[in-house]
């Protein structure tokens, strides 16, 4: 602590640390992921306009079933399906999503995820959820970017609905190819029998979310709900992402 006492002035080291972070943010500025406009030092890592002009999907207020939970009707169950933001090539999604992935921008991830469970919340079917199981990416995948993208996204919306996440037990066993330039039948065949469920789980009788940073043609996730229903019949499933292809 540095303290001088005459004028009863006092200053603890600690003070000086905004005094920093607002020193590196004239020096070194940070800018806009979508629009690249320069940012104040309390903004996040999207500048005020470019949140208000993506493209939200507005899912939670639909009264009848979403394209997304369509998209899964006569390959596997689900109770519900929420992704937070439409993806179009070139747009700011896909902006937003290669920093996720790419950019090491944790920070982003979890604010996305607060943004979904401050939405989920307030929707009873959402209410009932046990616990939220991030969709496994390979361990070199994993090291090679420093984290799971999509478990960075499920803290958020644990943070935001007090709901406990569940990553041991559920494996991608498999380094596939990249899915980006597949069709759907290219890609089920890409991940089809790709994960692997350990005796750690314990799942009876839950309603279990998968949490996903992006869904395409749904061949990850109806992989991956195939391999757990196998094991738990009962058990309920819904999906929540932050972005769809539609």
């Amino acid at each position: 602590m540095i303290t001088k006492n005459r004028g009863q002035f006092k200053l603890k080291l600690s003070d000086l640390f905004p005094i920093q972070d607002r020193l590196l943010h004239l020096i070194f500025p940070a800018t806009c992921i979508a629009c690249k406009a320069e940012l104040s030092a309390s903004d996040t890592p999207l500048c005020p306009f470019c949140i208000n002009d993506l493209d939200y999907t507005h899912f939670e207020k639909y009264t009848e079933s979403t394209t997304l939970e369509k998209l899964f009707w006569g390959r596997v169950p689900i109770e519900q399906a929420y992704a937070h933001l439409f993806y179009r090539k070139g747009g700011s999604t896909q902006q937003i999503l290669q920093e996720l992935k790419y950019k090491f921008n944790a920070e982003l991830g979890r604010n996305f995820g607060n943004s979904i469970g401050n939405i989920l919340r307030e929707k009873k079917e959402w209410m009932d959820i046990d616990v939220l199981v991030p969709v496994p990416i390979h361990p070199k995948k994993e090291f090679s970017r420093g984290y799971n993208q999509s478990a960075i996204l499920a803290e958020g919306i644990s943070e935001s609905m007090s709901i406990p996440i569940h990553a041991l037990g559920l494996k991608k066993s498999k380094h596939t190819e990249s899915q980006t330039r597949k069709g759907r039948f290219l890609r089920w065949d890409n991940v089809k029998n790709n994960f692997s469920l350990s005796s750690q789980t314990n799942w009876d009788g839950k309603h279990i979310v998968f949490v996903d940073d992006v869904i395409t043609t749904g061949a990850t996730l109806e992989s991956l709900i195939r391999t757990v229903l196998e094991k738990y019949p009962d058990i309920r499933v819904s999906v929540i992402s932050l972005a769809f292809a539609a």
